[in-house]
């Protein structure tokens, strides 16, 4: 379990890293907090940063070896602050607090936002599809389900090492 603050240009250096690019020229004022933590395949965050426009261009299939991270499926759990999405050929969309999203690995995504936001995202790289059992019948757990699961996941982890991170 992690957690990351981030000033200026290691905003940009952290999404690169997770395969995405920071599109914005004010990228160096960013400021980012994120609360990591990794299981086997599964990854959790909190992802608070200020005003981006992010965006992944979709993966080919031999792209293991651009430093990018194996593809995952990511839930996302929009928690605070309005932005714009756009996952895969869809057209943009509206993003407010309480909104859930799938996007599944591969696909291309863009985001932006016009002030700071705050969001969990949970990524899944079962290698075998597992994940497309991600979410059933087309419904995602509730807002409510998953925000309290990750909240008490670090808070747990805060505990149990004294109540600092």
């Amino acid at each position: 379990m992690r957690r990351i603050p981030l000033e200026g240009r290691e905003v940009g250096e952290w999404f690169r890293l997770r395969g995405w690019t920071v599109e914005q020229s004010d990228a160096a004022t960013a400021h980012a907090f994120i609360d990591e933590a990794v299981v086997a395949d599964v990854a959790v965050r909190r992802v608070w940063h200020t005003a981006l426009a992010l965006s992944r261009s979709p993966r080919m299939p031999d792209e293991t070896a651009s430093g990018r991270d194996e593809p995952t499926d990511t839930l996302v759990v929009h928690v605070a602050g309005r932005g714009i999405i756009r996952v895969g050929d869809d057209p943009e969309a509206p993003l407010a607090p309480n909104d859930v999203l799938l996007v599944p690995r591969g696909t291309a995504v863009s985001y932006r936002s016009s002030e700071p936001i705050a969001r969990i995202e949970i990524d899944h790289g079962a290698r075998d599809r597992a994940a497309d059992a991600f979410h059933a019948n087309g419904e995602l757990v509730s807002v409510a389900m998953i925000t309290s699961a990750v909240n008490a996941l670090f808070h747990a982890h805060d505990q149990q090492r004294g109540g600092g991170g």
